[in-house]
């Protein structure tokens, strides 16, 4: 069972054609206490969850991850192909000041998503480790002619170090989980044969254009159930024609503001942020993600044992006062360090399309970008026939003419007609 197991971590890494049949399109999220039901049969040895079907796996293997206490990694092997769930989780606090309530929520989704890709990276690569440890002990010893008197002492330091290093590409957010009650947030991602072949679907366009507007409606209808991730990305499969799509997820937090002004200019940077965040998301799915981690912690211990004292001062034995009774110390301090970073740089894709909402409540702007190989072929299309056109209306070189007045024209009365605005096109033109 072992050696199967082993086998089953190694092909994680390999997007298999027999493995496209793992869809998480109808596959729920579970939450803490919720009763899982199989329709089959699960195993799960250690962090390795074995199923009949890609369904009950990734239920059963996201039930124990949500309810666990550490963050950690699955691996869900299926007949069909294998997948890799991995959480991280991290809490937030509360204040008077409601944008501080949303910047720490909104930090505490980043610190558990780089959680989560540090456990996947992790479990993927393995990490460095090193330990140190070092103990004290002392001994003093009084005797005079009447009596016997000691001392001792002792002091323990241990001090550990871990690190990880690694890329990642093709994952994508799987559910992220806010419990108000607690103050906590968790992340999950997943990394299955669909996400791993959005990695290669950047080139070799051959599908029939769809209108990605129904895409951007799915975004839209996780906004307004609350399902859309506020960070991370989603790999979804066109029903009609296969064709990969990846979605990047942004978002920010709108901080409110008495001033009116202010308060929009604050809006709009927020909604500049979150499409920033959308695009990237896109590259760290598609081209890989850099994921660094380093903690440790150090621990030391002084406990003694005294039934006499000297003056510091004076090394005369003879001027050593006896205790009344043994005066004990014990104090331990304890510190433990976590530095996390991620990496994800690259050339966006030509042909993302990106739209921006604000949150019911209007404290989060979301942005969802979305990547498909036919958009992009139309934008590449689109960029040899615009070149096209400039080559053949080239202007010809100028052969008389006056010099330019490039002083003065400023005029606060001058006429100035409405310019266009509205909305450019329909839906269905994007």
């Amino acid at each position: 069972m072992s050696k199967r197991f082993s086998a089953a971590l190694l092909a994680v890494a390999i997007c298999s054609a027999d493995a496209a049949e793992f869809d998480l399109t109808d596959m729920m999220p579970s939450r803490p206490g919720e009763t899982m039901e199989t329709s089959g049969e699960v195993v799960t040895e250690e962090n390795v969850v074995v199923a009949e079907n890609e369904k009950d796996g990734l239920a059963v293997a996201h039930q124990q991850l949500i309810e666990s206490d550490v963050d950690g990694v699955r691996l869900i092997q299926v007949g069909s192909g294998n997948a890799i769930l991995a959480i991280g989780s991290d809490y937030y606090k509360t204040y008077d000041n409601i944008n501080a309530t949303m910047l720490s929520k909104r930090a505490a989704y980043n610190r558990a998503y780089m959680r989560a890709k540090t456990a996947l990276v992790q479990d993927l690569n393995g990490l460095q480790n090193s330990c140190e440890s070092a103990a004290s002990l002392a001994l003093e010893v009084l005797d005079t002619g009447n009596e016997s008197l000691a001392n001792q002492g002792v002091a323990q330091t241990e001090s550990c170090k871990e690190s990880v290093k690694g890329s990642v590409a093709g994952f994508a957010t799987y559910d992220v989980f806010d419990d108000a009650d607690e103050k906590s947030v968790k992340v999950t991602i997943i990394s299955s044969p669909k996400t791993r072949q959005a990695i290669n679907a950047s080139a070799g366009a051959t599908y029939v254009t769809n209108d990605p507007n129904a895409v951007f409606k799915l975004a839209v209808d996780d906004i307004s159930s609350g399902l859309l991730p506020p960070v991370g990305a989603k790999v979804i499969t066109n029903a009609e024609t296969g064709e990969v799509i990846v979605l990047g997820y942004g978002s920010s937090i709108i901080r409110t503001n008495s001033n009116p002004s202010m308060a929009k200019k604050l809006r709009q940077a927020a909604e500049r942020q979150s499409q920033t965040l959308s695009r990237n998301a896109i590259v760290a799915t598609m081209q890989g993600e850099k994921v660094f981690w380093e903690g440790g912690f150090s621990d030391g211990m002084v406990e003694t044992t005294e039934q006499f004292e000297t003056d510091p001062e004076l090394e005369d034995p003879s001027k050593a006062r006896a205790l009344d009774e043994d005066r004990n110390l014990f104090v331990s301090k304890m510190q433990a360090t976590d530095d996390y970073k991620t990496v994800a740089a690259g050339q966006v894709p030509p042909g993302v399309k990106s739209k921006t909402f604000n949150s019911e409540d209007g404290f989060w702007a979301y942005s969802v970008s979305i990547y498909a190989p036919s958009l992009e072929a139309e934008s590449r299309q689109a960029k040899r026939e615009m070149e096209s056109g400039e080559r053949k209306g080239q202007p010809a070189n100028a052969t008389s003419g006056r010099s330019v007045k490039s002083y003065g024209g400023l005029n606060d009365g001058a006429a100035n007609p409405q310019g266009p605005s509205g909305r450019v096109g329909n839906d269905t033109d994007f």
